[in-house]
């Protein structure tokens, strides 16, 4: 009698711990589709960004596209312009004050969105414009409002697409060779591969555009993609670290043969990782010092400048995608060290 208690106690703390190892796993697959779908969303947004105080002439940004034609085989930068602003909007029914984008040039620079109806203006559009769904309700009170007209201080603009944001946000597209504009930041792509700080200062100089007042080059899609990454590579590590463990105590021999696969394995794997990295972070070589010292004061200053830029709706938008990501990532790696803590505690798969 005691005895079949007995066992029936240790059934049930087994389909415990198996449920509760269930319930882990399903959890970090959520969270790593999350990290994922948010890395995604985060890598949209451009990595060089020139930003400045005295307004950007449209003559000055039509002479700076003319630079980058003449240059295109030398593979220069290509830019994108814009500007936030608050403005009237008026449709139909309804006048509200909203939050806008004037753009000229790629509109998912400026604002990288997912639409659900119709797209953004395109390059060539001088009257179109994109709002929120959240806008479109409240000016509309329906979110199918493709083809609708706007009017945004005092010019009419027709509706061409509608994007998920829970941001009132109207963008409003201008053409290349419109010079009434004058802007306030700087889009770049193109340009060369991996480009740094210097390739930034020395394409606005050259363009005619002047030394901006701060340059946001944020790494923010290697930044994303380590924090995607991390959660997996806990378990990964542990389970190797114990399966060399158990090897080496039960079949000595065997010891060396899975050090130099190990070692393989790395090697094989290291170039992926370092692929991921910004070139500049990489060093020509391991035992330079000196190159790690000037890592940490260039990543330390491209951070600073970063959170220091005057924050408009595009950047407050990517730094809330990026405190997301990370409380993704915390989520996903304490799960993989309550996985790896009940592997070596709690089921008894110490080697």
């Amino acid at each position: 009698m005691y005895r079949k208690r007995g066992l029936l106690r240790v059934e049930r703390g087994a389909w415990r711990r198996s449920i509760a190892d269930g319930l882990l796993w399903c959890a970090l697959a959520v969270l790593l589709v999350a990290s994922l779908v948010n890395r995604s969303a985060v890598r949209q947004y451009s990595s060089v960004s020139l930003r400045y105080s005295a307004p950007i002439s449209g003559q000055a940004a039509y002479a700076a596209r003319q630079y980058s034609i003449s240059k295109s085989a030398e593979n220069v930068f290509w830019p994108t312009f814009w500007k936030a602003y608050t403005a009237a909007l008026e449709s139909e029914f309804v006048s509200a004050s909203a939050d806008c984008i004037a753009f000229s040039g790629e509109a998912a620079l400026v604002w990288p969105a997912t639409y659900l109806r119709g797209a953004a203006p395109g390059v060539m559009d001088s009257i179109g414009c994109a709002v929120s769904d959240t806008l479109a309700w409240r000016l509309w009170g329906s979110g199918d409002v493709v083809g609708m007209t706007i009017q945004a201080d005092g010019s009419e603009r027709v509706v061409r697409g509608v994007f998920k944001s829970g941001r009132e946000l109207a963008l409003i597209s201008f053409r290349d060779e419109d010079i009434t504009q004058s802007w306030s930041a700087v889009e770049l792509t193109g340009g060369p591969a991996d480009a740094v700080r210097s390739d930034a200062l020395s394409y606005a100089s050259s363009a005619g555009l002047g030394k901006p007042d701060s340059i946001v080059m944020t790494g923010t899609s290697s930044v994303a993609g380590v924090m995607s990454v991390l959660p997996l590579l806990i378990p990964a590590v542990y389970g190797v670290s114990m399966i060399v463990s158990f090897a080496g105590k039960r079949f000595p021999a065997t010891r060396s043969p899975l050090f130099f696969a190990a070692l393989i394995v790395f090697a094989i794997v290291l170039p992926s990782i370092l692929g991921a990295l910004p070139a500049w972070s990489t060093p020509t070589r391991w035992s330079d010092f000196s190159f790690w010292a000037s890592l940490m004061r260039q990543a330390s200053s491209g951070l600073r400048e970063f959170l220091q830029a005057a924050p408009s709706p595009r950047d407050v938008e990517l730094r809330m995608l990026l405190l997301k990501h990370a409380g993704i990532t915390f989520a996903a790696v304490c799960c993989s060290l309550s996985i790896c803590f009940r592997w070596h505690f709690v089921s008894g798969l110490r080697p």
